[in-house]
């Protein structure tokens, strides 16, 4: 009985061999695409075709290799016959010999059913593509309490990261944690930053295979690796710039538990894994194959350095001997050690930050994936994320959300995420940042279990109570964020008796955080620490307040600390927490410490974090005899500063005291006082910012002292008020508050700028005089700037033309400490202006161009020009900046870390 004719066709690149119907070629040929790389040919339609066996013909003699032979020689490429051959190979020589001479044919197919391997990798290789996809597809979400949970589609949450290059080429270092590694590159001008899905582009234009992946925990480095595999599944292989036959591998290291076999043994049992259901022997046809592009994960989380650097190792040979093979391998900082370094041919890249436009798109994907996986009507649904992603977008922008470690938070996915939790389950994220922290605390440690009906050895409670501990003893080194189990067993075991803890040694609780919750991680196999160093420093503040109701001292020993970095954090979420408040205990033993006047900034920041505050531990103070004491007078200035900003009666009963004080910064402090209650003084209804009113006159504008300060001539002008102050970032962050659309600072997120009562800096000339619209005001032109700092003198500053007079009244390169200050630190000036010289240059309305030469009244500057005027120094700059007269010009949409602004109000305007 006759079969249907057909052929075996075989893919000229990779040789996999498919079995046709012969009737279905057209007589004009047709194309076809191998299924297995992708590669496609042409197939011509053949003239005489039966059936039986296939041979192959190599020059002369011919020799029969397996089922096939290829004739080699002058022939024409692609071109295709079959021959009867009968059972004769014979016979099939000679028939072959004579179709080659006559037409000039490539190769010569007889039918015969191809080796049950080759016929079936390229469907073993199309199941386990879907299995693959389908495993990797999604990451499951949990947290809520309606014990749901939505599985997250890695395409739908997925936020492209960025990532450092580490371009060095010798002297490589190994870091700690991103932070680290980023500083180091900047410094040495050896990092360039771009999109990881550009990483393998990059590695060809360099001549590198491999490429290596760090980041701290949480911050995406697994969701990245198995985003790749699911472009490289869904045909975005030539995007990434990755051949278009290569076969994606994912290959979690922690599952390598025996490393007898080597690297090919780790690859093919992965391959050959239950969930992927795969053949047997699929593994080592698919390495014999080559052409895979294999993800190596968490190479941190093999056991031992030993085996992490044995695996590198391993990783490194692999490399020459699959030259058609793409490695990417990922690790945590603190695992990639010196031993487990790979070597020059893997790219290092160092996965960076969310920024701001990263993360809102974070959001608003996590909510619109949560929402629609709970709800059955996807449309109300889709409304309802949209408005609950840009609810949560606008209570992030706010300023102490901007601030400290909180600001962190929003940068890393994996906190991100549970931040969206919180705010999610509660419908707000609590404004208080203990109670945020508490919060984070609970979502990581109990509420996400609880959602999946997981069985937790421990809560919430528990879990803080025994770390508590720990985090306090891994602060008081500077530094310390990780230790080992046996470092930590001893801290913590007494509270893990007092909870009645009965599941075994404190390392198996250690063991049971880190594998149960998010809050502790194993930064490497050995040590433990805490996933945020913003926790650590929560649950050390809690220690301390637990601690301090038996033991006075421990507040003691904390002040000690006060004005050092590393305690910042802790002395701030201290003061925040609630029922009953240490404020006046710690307070009570700082104002006895020179730090307590040394650091006015961070007082001026525990005021504002403060849960609860009160005058007394600051009057009494000042009630003490100052007596002779120097260092006394200066802590008496500051207490006076906080008592007239915390309760202004309270100084009254001071003011006949002060006016005699020995110390003249406190006797001229009691005098502006006085002088103030005099002085008129209005606030604008939007944002309340304070202006004084300036009096009309006239001063000689310039000085002869520099050329763009010349001529010096004569201005008159009209009454106006002045802003006391520079505009706060406090003040700042209720315009933001009630314009969505507003851009954020430069430096908004930088804690060294973005204090409340600190000026408002990365602000441009546009910015600023958005807010003075917003606010009823305007920029001040550069006369009435000029006029109002010199308040009736003609010398360099208000206090005369030495530098010792400038200390007095502003913050400059030389006393500032390369800090930018809180503002009404200094001294005022006859008008009662605070800040003129020095802390933050100022904007003014006019543009940049040559004074006049004769007398003016109420100047406006030029009509037009390419650059703004900026006056008054600031806390980076030297003294010759800071004078009354110094003109700087900068473009107007610069954003500056040393520029700010103050605000004026014309003649006639109205404030609203």
């Amino acid at each position: 009985m006759d079969m249907k004719a057909k052929r075996k066709v075989v893919c000229p690149k990779c040789k996999q061999g498919y079995s046709v119907d012969e009737s279905g070629i057209p007589d004009g040929g047709a194309n076809a695409r191998c299924r297995v790389c992708g590669k496609r040919f042409f197939i011509k339609k053949n003239t005489a075709v039966t059936r039986k066996k296939s041979y192959a013909v190599k020059d002369s003699p011919v020799g029969i290799v397996g089922d096939e032979a290829t004739v080699k020689g002058d022939i024409q490429h692609g071109d295709r016959t079959d021959i009867d051959s009968g059972d004769d190979a014979a016979v099939a020589k000679d028939q072959a010999m004579a179709v080659i001479n006559k037409n000039r044919i490539d190769t010569v197919n007889i039918y015969a059913p191809p080796l049950k391997d080759n016929m079936n990798l390229d469907e073993e290789i199309r199941a386990y593509c879907e299995k693959a996809e389908s495993l990797h597809e999604t990451i499951p979400l949990t947290g809520f309490k309606t014990r749901l949970r939505v599985p997250i589609r890695i395409e739908d949450i997925y936020v492209p990261l960025r990532a450092m290059m580490d371009m060095r080429c010798t002297g490589h270092m190994c870091f700690g944690d991103s932070e680290a590694a980023d500083a180091h590159l900047r410094e040495c001008g050896k990092g360039r930053e771009i999109a990881l899905p550009e990483a393998f582009h990059m590695t060809e234009k360099i001549g590198r295979k491999g490429i290596v992946i760090l980041g701290d925990p949480g911050s995406g480095k697994t969701t990245h690796l198995k985003r790749l595999l699911l472009w490289c599944l869904r045909g975005g292989l030539k995007k990434l710039g990755l051949p278009e036959d290569m076969i994606p591998v994912f290959l979690p290291l922690r599952e390598l538990k025996d490393l007898s076999g080597g690297l090919d043994d780790f690859i093919q049992s992965q391959l050959n894994h239950r969930h992927l259901k795969t053949p047997d022997g699929f593994g080592e046809r698919m390495l014999k194959r080559g052409n895979l592009l294999l993800l190596l994960d968490g190479l941190d989380e093999v056991s031992e350095t030993d085996h992490r650097a044995k695996v590198s190792r391993w990783i490194e040979e692999a490399l020459p001997l699959y030259p058609d093979c793409r490695f990417v391998v990922t690790c945590r900082f603190a695992g990639y050690t010196d031993r487990v370094q790979l070597n020059a041919h893997f790219l290092e890249m160092h996965v960076r930050p969310l920024d701001k436009t990263e993360a809102e798109r974070f959001v608003h994907n996590w909510y619109k994936i949560v929402e629609t996986g709970l709800s059955s009507d996807s449309k109300q649904a889709e409304s309802i994320a949209e408005k609950e992603a840009d609810k949560l977008i606008r209570r992030l922008r706010r300023p102490e959300f901007r601030a400290r470690r909180v600001f962190e938070l929003t940068r890393n996915p994996l906190l991100l995420t549970n931040l969206c939790l919180v705010h999610r389950d509660r419908g707000n994220l609590p404004r208080n940042r203990a109670r945020l922290y508490e919060e984070c605390t609970d979502v990581l440690l109990e509420l996400w279990r609880d959602a999946i009906g997981y069985q937790s050895r421990f809560n919430a409670q528990t879990g803080r109570r025994v770390l508590q501990p720990a985090a306090l003893w891994l602060h008081q080194e500077e530094e310390r964020t990780r230790a080992t189990a046996a470092e930590l067993g001893p801290v913590i075991a007494p509270a893990l008796k007092a909870v009645g803890w009965k599941h075994g040694t404190p390392e198996d609780f250690l063991k049971a955080v880190r594998d149960e919750s998010g809050l502790l991680t194993g930064w490497d196999q050995e040590n433990y620490g805490f996933m945020h160093l913003g926790f650590q420093e929560y649950l050390a503040a809690r220690e301390i307040r637990i601690r301090a109701y038996k033991d006075a001292g421990v507040l003691r020993e904390l002040a000690g600390h006060f004005g050092e970095s590393w305690w910042q954090e802790v002395t701030l979420i201290l003061l925040a927490l609630e029922e009953p408040s240490h404020f006046e205990s710690f307070m009570a033993e700082l104002v006895k410490l020179p730090a307590f006047a040394e650091n006015a900034g961070l007082v001026e920041m525990c005021l504002d974090d403060a849960a609860e505050t009160s005058a007394e531990p600051f009057i009494e103070l000042v009630r003490q005899s100052p007596g002779d004491d120097r260092e006394l007078w200066k802590r008496q200035m500051a207490a006076l500063r906080i008592v007239g900003r915390l309760d202004e009666s309270a100084v009254k009963p001071f003011e006949a005291v002060l006016a005699d004080h020995p110390f003249d910064e406190i006797r001229r402090w009691a005098k502006a006082r006085s002088d103030q209650k005099d002085r008129d003084t209005i606030y604008a209804e939007r944002g309340g910012y304070e202006l004084v009113r300036i009096p009309a006159g006239s001063f000689m504008m310039g000085s002869t002292e520099f050329e763009a300060e010349q001529p010096v001539h004569e201005v008159h002008l009209s009454e106006f008020y002045m802003g006391r102050y520079p505009v706060t970032n406090e003040e700042y962050g209720r315009f933001m508050a009630e314009n969505e659309d507003a851009p954020e600072p430069k430096y908004w997120g930088d804690r060294r700028f973005n204090q409340p009562r600190q000026p408002v800096v990365g602000v441009s000339w546009y910015d600023a005089v958005k807010y003075a619209q917003w606010a009823g005001l305007r920029l001040p032109t550069e006369a009435q700037w000029e006029y109002a700092c010199r308040a009736g003198t003609a010398t360099r500053y208000y206090t005369g033309d030495t530098e010792a007079g400038l200390d007095r009244i502003g913050w400059y390169g030389l006393n500032s400490g390369g800090i930018l200050h809180p503002v009404g630190e200094k001294e005022p000036n006859a008008f009662g202006l605070y800040d003129m010289h020095g802390n933050v240059y100022e904007w003014c309305q006019d543009w940049y161009g040559n004074y006049p030469a004769d007398t003016v009244t109420d100047p406006v500057g030029p009509e037009n020009g390419s650059n703004r005027v900026g006056r008054g120094g600031s806390w980076s700059y030297d003294a010759w900046c800071c004078r009354s007269a110094y003109r700087r010009f900068d473009s107007p949409d610069s954003r500056l870390i040393y520029y700010g602004f103050r605000l004026a109000l014309s003649p006639g305007q109205q404030v609203r």
